[in-house]
């Protein structure tokens, strides 16, 4: 091949490669203008509402499979409805870690966004007609969550929905059969309930609180070692036991000790001033906000279980206890 011929294929390639370049930045141009087109041609005519209602259902559990047991659909409609919602508005709703899901940026302002409309949406229609909610719900759960959190948000619930008449059962921690008459439970420890939708609510951390006069007048240390020379009041559970070996401490080292039956009677006994309680933030919530209890150190090791929402299957549960299963898993969230 001569040089002639070198050059002449040389300058055909250099030019090919320009139109190429040129195609390329056509090309994205497009398709950026596309998925723009894509995301302003939402509108009220064409507002995808049971992709919506499936994102908002992935988002609170992070899961699809449990979005879509409550929703009544299978894992992969759920999973539909989500990519092309995310092909219509043009961003990643979510980043996949395993079977979980994690919410991205956009995720978490939409979901903010459509949790507030199907609230406003079900407030708006259910006014119409409120007579419509009156009745009967019955919730069951173990006497110390009734009452060191739950009753306080039974009591927030019926003040947006005053017709509905609630009766708050007991049921044991770590039992394993509820009654059929209830329904919606909250259970400490995983029910075998395999004809109800079981769905994990949170896993509890512990924090050392205490009645603020219990304090020393110089303040307290901050130190776990110096919680040994205070009270320790402890529960049937291990958390003192647990949470001190995790800072290689010894809870014998401790001079006083006082036991009782639940965390309620420990919340109450520390808000007396009788010692430190090991409790979750749920637990001791208001008491912290109000100046009751002051905490102690930072929240350590996780209880050995977790607590669980139980509710009937989607197609059977009642508008009641439907409203209360969803008025208590955003409660607890934003809490």
């Amino acid at each position: 091949m001569s040089e002639d011929e070198r050059q002449t294929i040389r300058a055909v390639n250099r030019k090919f490669m320009v139109c190429f370049a040129h195609d390329k930045r056509y090309i994205s141009t497009i398709m950026v203008r596309k998925a723009n087109q894509k995301t302003m041609q939402i509108s009220r005519r064409n507002l995808p509402l049971n992709a919506l209602r499936s994102f908002e259902a992935a988002a609170r559990h992070c899961h699809l499979r449990r979005a879509a047991a409550e929703l009544g659909v299978t894992h992969g409609a759920v999973s539909r409805q989500i990519r092309q919602l995310e092909e219509q508005l043009g961003v990643r709703l979510f980043d996949r870690s395993g079977r979980s899901l994690v919410l991205s940026e956009p995720g978490r302002r939409l979901l903010q966004v459509v949790t507030d409309a199907l609230d406003r949406l079900t407030e708006g229609t259910l006014s119409i007609d409120p007579g419509s909610l009156r009745g009967a719900l019955v919730i069951g759960a173990p006497p110390s969550i009734s009452a060191c959190w739950l009753l306080a948000m039974v009591g927030k619930f019926q003040r947006s929905y005053p017709e509905i008449e609630v009766r708050v059962e007991d049921v044991q921690p770590m039992q394993r059969e509820l009654p059929p008459e209830i329904e919606v439970a909250v259970c400490f420890g995983e029910p075998d309930a395999p004809r109800r939708v079981v769905r994990e609510l949170f896993r509890e951390r512990y924090a050392p609180v205490a009645s603020p006069g219990l304090i020393p007048a110089g303040g307290f240390s901050g130190r776990a070692a110096d919680l040994l020379q205070l009270p320790l009041i402890h529960d049937r559970h291990d958390r003192w036991q647990r949470w001190l070996a995790n800072e290689g401490l010894d809870p014998q080292q401790a001079e006083v000790h006082l036991h009782v039956r639940d965390s309620y009677l420990g919340i109450c006994a520390a808000r007396d001033g009788c010692g430190v309680f090991l409790a979750d933030r749920i637990e001791v919530g208001a008491d912290l906000r109000t100046g009751n209890l002051v905490a102690l150190g930072e929240p350590g090791v996780e209880a050995r279980f977790s607590h669980y929402l139980v509710t009937e299957q989607p197609d059977v549960i009642g508008v009641r206890a439907r409203l209360f299963a969803e008025y208590l898993v955003r409660e607890l969230a934003v809490g």
